[in-house]
């Protein structure tokens, strides 16, 4: 499986076109068209043969990180403000996309109430592990699967053998860490700092208030939670804020609820397989670059 980070992949190549994305609005809904057709295009054409079939991963619009911390990515409303770039088109036109490749393409596209991207691509990650196996020979064995996203979240799932990961941003694999789980992933959780999550040193509303900073946390304090983990915390509010950040940020802590309900998405959405679509959909889009090499989807 190819899993693409459905949001956070077309950013990172829409993005690339600011002076593009400052046009009309026709001009702005074309070039996000062709470019997250063409990103998805190219995906498959590289990939495809090694890993398989494109998997869509999309976020709903409804986080189950929100019911459980309501500060949760609170800040990035007014970061997308100060760049100017008309974000209310923006997501509307990759969200109709969305909608225009789960009937056209042979794509299977999966979004699932209360979770985010992250939450299915971790889940089919960890699914695959043991159910979702491939024929090789005579034996089953793991299905290779190359997660395609730039945030180090999913470093979490290097630990599994058949897992790799490419970064659009940087536009190559990111390198496993052998101890990540050990080192990184508790760096994460004690400092966090993205997605709204404040450091174990800070209050939930850290971020939003003005002029305010973390709390900073020095290199022994860190040396002390990289060796003992949550025992290094010193005191109930230590404590709390330890087990917030990590229901936040550790894949383990996904609820059953939304583990399940991905596992069922995967295994009943259909998938479209009528290449006339394609063609009849990059046709009336105008889309002929594309068509040039319409087999590659």
């Amino acid at each position: 499986m190819i899993l693409v980070d459905y949001s956070q992949a077309a950013l990172a190549s829409i993005l690339s076109f600011q002076r593009e994305l400052r046009g009309g609005d026709e001009q702005v809904v074309n070039l996000i068209r062709h470019v997250v057709l063409n990103m998805l295009q190219s995906y498959k054409k590289k990939y495809g043969k090694e890993y398989g079939e494109l998997v869509i991963c999309c976020d709903d619009r409804d986080y189950w990180r929100r019911d459980v911390f309501p500060y949760y990515k609170a800040g990035r409303k007014k970061a997308r403000e100060e760049s100017g770039l008309p974000w209310k088109l923006i997501f509307d036109t990759i969200s109709q996309l969305k909608e225009d490749i789960k009937t056209n393409f042979p794509y299977q596209v999966l979004q699932v109430s209360k979770a985010e991207a992250d939450d299915i691509i971790a889940v089919l990650c960890k699914h695959s592990q043991e159910n979702l196996l491939m024929q090789v020979g005579l034996v089953e064995d793991k299905q290779p699967i190359l997660i395609i996203s730039s945030d180090h979240d999913f470093k979490q799932l290097h630990r599994f053998d058949n897992v790799k990961q490419w970064s659009p941003k940087t536009k190559k694999l990111i390198p496993h860490e052998k101890n990540y789980m050990k080192e990184g992933h508790i760096e994460h959780i004690t400092k966090a700092g993205d997605d709204g999550i404040p450091s174990i040193l800070s209050p939930d509303d850290i971020f939003l208030q003005e002029g305010v900073r973390q709390k900073p946390l020095s290199a022994k304090r860190l040396a002390e939670f990289k060796e003992l983990g949550f025992d290094a915390c010193r005191d109930d509010t230590e404590r709390r804020n330890w087990h917030r950040n990590q229901q936040l940020i550790d894949f383990e802590f996904i609820p059953t609820g939304v583990y399940q309900a991905c596992v069922d998405a995967h295994i009943n959405t259909q998938v479209v397989r009528d290449k006339t679509l394609i063609m009849n959909y990059l046709i009336k889009n105008k889309c002929r670059e594309l068509l040039n090499n319409i087999e590659d989807f």
